[in-house]
């Protein structure tokens, strides 16, 4: 019994592991890509913008994906 309750919550913190890791990372990854770009060709808040929302959009697309994902069936 303790041991089912431990692999239901583990699998609880995985999964909410995830979705955070799959909503900071591509938000995270446009501010530093804009501002490079912003600071190489010198426009400087337009690409931290641009690529801002890019991030904000990939992190829900990714949750969105991570929401819909089938259940894995028992017995196979």
């Amino acid at each position: 019994m303790v041991k089912k309750m431990s692999n239901h919550f583990l699998k609880n913190i995985a999964l909410i592991s995830q979705i955070g890791i799959a909503m900071i990372v591509p938000i995270i990854g446009g501010v530093y890509l804009g501002r490079w770009i912003d600071d190489r060709f010198n426009t400087q808040p337009i690409f931290l913008f641009v690529f801002i929302l890019l991030g904000i959009g990939g992190s829900f697309s990714s949750l969105f994906k991570v929401a819909l994902g089938k259940p894995k069936k028992k017995g196979k």
